[in-house]
């Protein structure tokens, strides 16, 4: 639960020149407003801005930024998981049967897809289109004019958390109905679309004002 939400974020100068980087463009071209950072998890954290249209409108968004240096902090952490299976199936041959190299193998590729958001971005592009017409669950729209490897943009939704039910009981939505929300939608998608939020823990799940179910981090 720590690592959801409740890390030291890094500072706001620095997310505004990843953003730079990883868009090509200054952030003031693309953004009237980009705050402090609202939640800083393991691998990225998010930033509420507004951008700016060509037409002059805007709107709220939120930005999510990789942490600086990410990559190759996962890199070397997993060359020693490397060396630990390794040497767990050269020295404990019981342990060979649970193929500690090829486990490693696999979150090592499962990482690999995380530290791109523009694969986070396509799945809740599928996801937003699987779901148009589900009962009370939203997936927010993809901003892909601002969205890159190390940067995403997606709409800004106003929502109280599930990790916060004393909040969510005080705004005045119906838990049990809430509850029957989240099976029943987990279970339309994983046995309807065969494709699902496989990170469901209540940080990625808020009310909205129309006591929807709005689903982030992808």
């Amino acid at each position: 639960a720590e690592l959801q939400d409740r890390l030291p974020p890094f500072d706001r100068d620095t997310a505004m020149d990843e953003v730079r980087a990883g868009l090509g463009a200054p952030v003031e071209a693309l953004f009237s407003d980009f705050g402090p950072p609202l939640a800083a998890a393991s691998i990225a954290q998010v930033h509420k801005a507004r951008t700016k249209e060509p037409d002059g409108s805007s709107r709220d968004v939120a930005v999510k930024v990789l942490r600086p240096g990410i990559e190759q902090r996962f890199q070397r952490d997993l060359e020693g998981f490397f060396l630990a299976a390794r040497l767990m199936e050269r020295l404990h041959k019981p342990s060979r049967r649970l193929r500690p190299v090829d486990a490693v193998a696999t979150l090592a590729h499962s990482v690999k897809l995380e530290m791109d958001l523009r694969m986070e971005a396509a799945a809740m592009s599928e996801m937003a289109a699987n779901t148009q017409g589900d009962p009370g669950f939203y997936v927010p729209a993809v901003d892909w004019q601002r969205t890159a490897r190390r940067v995403l943009t997606t709409e800004w939704v106003d929502g109280v958390s599930l990790s916060y039910p004393d909040k969510v009981r005080a705004a005045g939505f119906d838990m049990p109905v809430l509850a029957d929300t989240v099976i029943q939608s987990f279970l339309r998608h994983a046995i309807r679309d065969g494709f699902f939020h496989a990170d469901m823990h209540p940080g990625n799940l808020f009310v909205d004002a129309q006591g929807r179910l709005v689903a982030v981090d992808f």
